[in-house]
Formats: C-alpha cells, structure tokens, sequence
C-alpha cells in the first residue's frame, strides 16, 4: 500500500503531464527492478479509490505512460467540465482507502509465513517465561532462548530479528503481539518454562502475528540434572520442527 501512495504522489507532482512508465517505477521503486505488472496493479488500485472517475483522473498514454488530468485548463483557469471535484477532498479520499486496506493488512489478514520458492518468513523468538519461583534456574530463559535462536538461525526459510532488539520491546513491557506488528514480523515464537520434579517442562508455540492463529506448538520435557545438554537437543528439535512447518 505504501508503494500505491507514492505511485498518487509522483501523478499528482506532475499533474498535467505524461509520466513515462520507465520513470514512474524509477521514482516509486528506486531500489529494484519491478515489472509492469506492478505498476499496472498501483494504478488499478488507485482507480477503484477514485470511484467511476478513476479512468477520467488517471489517463494512460498508450506506449507512453501515464498523466493525472485533474489540473486547471490554461486558458479558463477552471479545471476540465469531467473533472471539477476539488483534489484535496478527492487525494484525502484516497489517502483514507488506502490506510484502512494497510490497516486490515497489517491487523487482520494472515501473513503469507509459508515461504515459497526465494521468500523467507521474518520470524521473532521471545524470551522464555519461566513459570513458578525456582532462584536456581534464573539465567534459564535468557540461556534457552539464546539457544533456540541460535538454531532458527540455521534455517534458510527464516530471517531473525535480533534477540537483543526483542528484549529492548519487553524490558519497555510493550506485548508481543504489538511488538510483533511494530518489528512487521510474520511469525513469532514464545514459550515458557516449568518444574515438574526432576524435569523442566518447556512449551513452546509459533503463531501468526496478523490474524493471532496458532501455527505450531510442542511440549519438551528434559532432565534438571544436566541442563546445558538437554537444553541444546530441546532447541534443535524445536527448530528443526519450526522450519520443517514453515517450509510446507
């Protein structure tokens, strides 16, 4: 949707003038390279916005490119008989279609985490919450969850936020599901840790950060006696589960 808003504000910057299609994905991609499907898409999606003006507001240039025509006509000083609706409630019209789509975007529509050919789901890994008072094991979630995300990160079907960046969210007790829209995550994996006599039972879960749906969950029980070892076969399970799932 962002890129939608800059493709209206390149148009209305030269407003009156052909826009060439090589130039326009220039100004609104400058990065990388994006096919003319792309461009045709901004421009349909602009459109709708517009309602049954649209195609009055965004003339295409055959072989040429694209031209805003809602400008004043040079020889009346009045805007063309078609298109005497004011812009500025017009371009506000858009601007407000556009963010409600973002919003349901961001909000409400499932990510895409399953990752296809060249894709990578974003994925965070939040600190371990340890469940009862138990002063032996203290260093236990920081330990483990270092652990774990040293394994995700093994994984070639996700890309890591930094655990140091994760903290910074949770020592401001900012919620992981906030966090997780505010980093634009895909997937987010927490998890707690519990004493069940001699074992630690540690559950872990990966949900979607848009739509809040569980995607994957796993309980792991390990002995207390050598927690380092067991710890690191816990994590390696759990990572190799965790990208076994998003790889399908």
């Amino acid at each position: 949707m962002p890129k939608t808003l800059d493709t209206l504000a390149v148009l209305l910057e030269r407003r009156g003038q052909v826009v060439e299609k090589a130039d326009l994905m220039k100004l609104v991609w400058p990065d990388c390279v994006v096919e003319d499907v792309g461009l045709a898409r901004n421009i349909s999606l602009l459109r709708q916005a517009l309602g049954r003006d649209g195609e009055a507001y965004i003339e295409t240039v055959p072989r040429r490119g694209y031209r805003f025509t809602a400008v004043e006509d040079q020889a009346t000083g009045q805007l063309p008989e078609v298109k005497r609706r004011p812009i500025l409630p017009l371009v506000t019209g858009v601007v407000f279609l556009l963010l409600a789509a973002f919003l349901y975007f961001q909000f409400y529509q499932s990510s895409r985490f399953v990752p296809t050919q060249g894709q990578r789901a974003f994925l965070a890994v939040a600190t371990v919450e340890i469940i009862g008072s138990e002063p032996e094991r203290t260093a236990f979630p920081r330990r483990f969850t270092d652990t774990l995300v040293g394994e995700i990160a093994k994984l070639d079907s996700v890309q890591l936020i930094s655990p140091s960046t994760v903290r910074r969210y949770e020592r401001r007790g900012i919620p992981v599901a906030l966090m997780g829209r505010l980093l634009g995550i895909d997937v987010i994996v927490e998890g707690t840790a519990q004493q069940f006599g001699s074992n630690v039972r540690i559950a872990l879960r990966m949900s979607d950060v848009h739509s809040g749906r569980l995607i994957w969950a796993e309980n792991y029980d390990c002995p207390s006696g050598d927690p380092a070892g067991e710890e690191s076969s816990v994590a390696r399970g759990a990572a190799a589960q965790i990208g076994q799932r998003l790889s399908h």
